[in-house]
């Protein structure tokens, strides 16, 4: 038999049910009602009285009511940042005096990688200074991976103590999320080009092909080069650069990288002045064959007629500062501005 206290609770939770699905129908739905509703009156105040208070904060212009677009019109797609990294996610670069490894990766996600690698080849990982991203290698001959590692890559002349011993050194690229990689001898002034090559190829390759060793993430490691490695100035009133902070050679050669990228023509170039010249211009896109494509050319035509901008850079306190400055009195002064941005975008 059912007490009354528990008559009354199945009361009470009847009528709870009975309000919660009645509820709806007692409350208007007003969402469309926008669509009904009467204009009213522009709001008169006295002329005394300030409108600015009044007015709206974000007013909406006025637009052309009649405008109607002649061709089908499509929103290009925001630039993914880093995009000319991950293109190709890990490459060996070089230039007349160094070869380095660059990752479309953060140093973060780098260094654990590289552990991983060189343990895999038999050696023994000794982090000199994470945060400043040294590390040290020790190839042991009494280790058979090691051994092999150390013939397959040419570094017999390099052993010392029956061990070779080599520097990590990993910085962070000119992009955000990149870094570098480079590898030098302890007890020898350099490796040698070729030997670089290999070295880095090898690591290049396994980072390829295990992706998994850039799942893990070094917290000391994220502080390695946190300084802006590159940046684009442009102060009123004065000339537009791109600041970078890299040596001379290094930051020529990417320069003149970053152009062919851009698919700016390179007319001619002088390295001992620091300058590139170019044609450059919104009609201009694609439509040279690179820095050769002056040779076919009219004989009649000047040099000086096939370019309208000098890419200059110069030695500075704070980096190298790159320059667009136009060398025709016609060239357009957004121009200036579009080819460092173009240079800006490709630059790593």
């Amino acid at each position: 038999m059912v007490d009354v206290k528990s008559m009354r609770i199945i009361y009470v939770l009847c009528g709870v049910a009975v309000l919660a699905t009645s509820g709806c129908g007692l409350i208007e739905d007003r969402t469309d009602q926008y669509m009904t509703a009467n204009k009213g009156e522009p709001l008169v105040v006295p002329e005394w009285y300030s409108t600015r208070r009044l007015k709206d904060r974000y007013p909406i212009p006025e637009a052309d009511q009649g405008f109607v677009a002649t061709e089908e019109f499509q929103v290009p797609p925001p630039p993914e940042p880093g995009l000319e990294i991950t293109l190709e996610q890990f490459v060996v670069k070089s230039t007349d005096s160094e070869t380095w490894l660059l990752a479309s990766e953060a140093p973060g996600k780098i260094w654990p990688a590289l552990k991983n690698y060189w343990e895999s080849q038999g050696a023994e990982v000794r982090e000199v200074n994470t945060s400043a991203g040294n590390m040290q290698v020790l190839l042991p001959n009494t280790s058979l991976k090691a051994a092999d590692f150390i013939t397959n890559n040419g570094l017999q002349s390099f052993v010392r103590d029956g061990e070779v011993m080599l520097h990590i050194y990993v910085q962070q690229g000119l992009k955000r999320r990149s870094s570098e990689i480079r590898v030098s001898p302890v007890l020898f002034s350099e490796l040698g080009a070729d030997t670089q090559q290999a070295l880095l190829t090898g690591i290049k390759s396994y980072l390829d092909d295990n992706a998994e060793s850039l799942e893990s993430y070094s917290l000391v490691a994220q502080n390695i080069g946190g300084e802006e490695k590159l940046a684009l100035v442009n102060e009123t009133g004065e000339t537009p650069f791109i600041r970078v902070k890299l040596d001379f050679e290094r930051a020529w050669f990417a320069v003149g990288e970053a152009l062919d990228k851009a698919h700016v023509p390179v007319i001619d170039l002088n390295r001992s002045e620091g300058s590139y010249f170019v044609r450059y211009g919104k009609d201009e896109d694609k439509k040279s064959g690179g820095f050769f494509g002056w040779l076919k050319g009219d004989d009649e035509d000047l040099l000086s007629d096939r370019f309208n901008f000098r890419i200059e850079l110069k030695q500075e306190a704070d980096g190298i500062h790159i320059e667009s400055l136009p060398t025709q009195a016609d060239v357009d002064d957004q121009d200036q501005v579009r080819l460092l941005n173009q240079l800006l975008d490709h630059l790593s």
